[in-house]
């Protein structure tokens, strides 16, 4: 399926579509990518592909970004099903209308369901009838995610804790959601992207969902999350994305697309080597939060943190993999042939030796 090719700039707006079928290397592309080029292959460029469905976890932490990101296009975006709990004595079954109807000493004989709800309306009588409100609610509700009752419970419980935390509700403020970086990799050529929750003048924040099962200590449990998921090299990577396109855009090689105001984007625009942060929020109660803050070095001057340099590192080495792949296969797949490989001690677990 060949992507649409989107200018370099700074997209305020993006629909989030549009920004996944453009052209361009991602970070969850590198991680693709680190599996191999077959695998970055078939997710991307195969004409075969079938998306899967979302999972629940992923549903879920889709929906608390946009709440606790994008409230007003929250209630745009998604909608909460219609419950029969919140309407007491809707009529939902025939033998419910049937009664209704005897007890207001109206006819009760008709085949058709739609005949007892007619009968029903055009009466003088006042009447909840369950297919007519969930009628009105699809129709008012077209084009919204549906979630379900104790979803949108779940998620409101979790933005009022939020909103009560001065330091998770003040970084909220301030800044431009879901924006969209294109820009050139200047030594290979190479279009990289990035779809950033939150970009402060002076900082990007990103916010992750998480949760913990097994009971483990909080930070114990966010920073295996920060290793499992590679979040670090998400860090790096859209550090990078940040500061190509922040330079671009001072020098006039780049422009940005959709609103964004001139005192925001001179503040952006003047600060260099802008901080990144992870608010991760836990998925259930009681809500734990923990803010990690990432930086390429503890002090100026001293070495790279070794999180920083291994993921520029991969960086690197994924964004010269995708351009030679790219360019010795283009669209067809991205298939090595296949060589012997003799198996060392050295290639098996250690725990296989223990």
């Amino acid at each position: 399926m060949p992507k649409n090719e989107i200018p370099e700039g700074i997209y305020f707006g993006l629909p989030e579509d549009e920004y996944h079928a453009a052209a361009g290397l991602s970070c969850s592309g590198m991680k693709q990518l680190s599996v191999s080029p077959l695998n970055y292959w078939h997710h991307n460029s195969n004409p075969a592909f079938e998306r899967p469905e979302e999972s629940f976890p992923m549903r879920f932490g889709k929906a608390v970004h946009c709440r606790l990101l994008e409230p007003e296009r929250f209630h745009q975006m998604y909608c909460r099903e219609l419950s029969v709990e919140d309407y007491p004595g809707a009529l939902q079954t025939i033998d419910h209308m049937k009664e209704w109807l005897s007890d207001h000493g109206m006819p009760t004989t008709s085949k058709r369901k739609q005949d007892l709800i007619d009968r029903i309306v055009a009466s003088d009588h006042p009447a909840m009838i369950w297919d007519d409100l969930k009628g009105r609610h699809a129709e008012e509700n077209a084009g919204k995610a549906v979630i379900t009752k104790g979803e949108a419970e779940l998620i409101e419980a979790l933005a009022a804790v939020a909103a009560a935390d001065p330091v998770v509700s003040a970084i909220f403020i301030g800044g431009m959601p879901e924006v969209s970086f294109f820009v050139e990799d200047p030594e290979t050529g190479v279009m990289l992207k990035a779809r950033m929750d939150y970009v402060r003048p002076r900082s990007t924040m990103d916010l992750k969902t998480f949760s913990n099962s097994r009971g483990k200590p909080v930070e114990k449990a966010v920073f295996e999350a920060i290793y499992h998921e590679s979040y670090h090299l998400q860090c790096v990577y859209y550090h990078k994305v940040r500061e190509l396109a922040r330079r671009k855009l001072a020098a006039g090689a780049i422009q940005t697309h959709g609103f964004v105001s001139e005192a925001w984007l001179k503040t952006f625009t003047e600060q260099e080597d802008a901080g990144f942060g992870f608010v991760f929020v836990e998925s259930s109660p009681p809500f734990d939060m923990r803010l990690i803050l990432l930086k390429q070095a503890e002090s100026p001057g001293a070495d790279l943190n070794v999180y920083w340099s291994a993921a520029a590192m991969k960086i690197y080495d994924a964004t010269q993999l995708y351009a030679e792949c790219l360019a010795k296969y283009g669209q067809d797949p991205w298939r090595d042939q296949v060589k012997p490989h003799l198996l060392e001690d050295t290639d098996l677990p250690q725990l296989m030796f223990a």
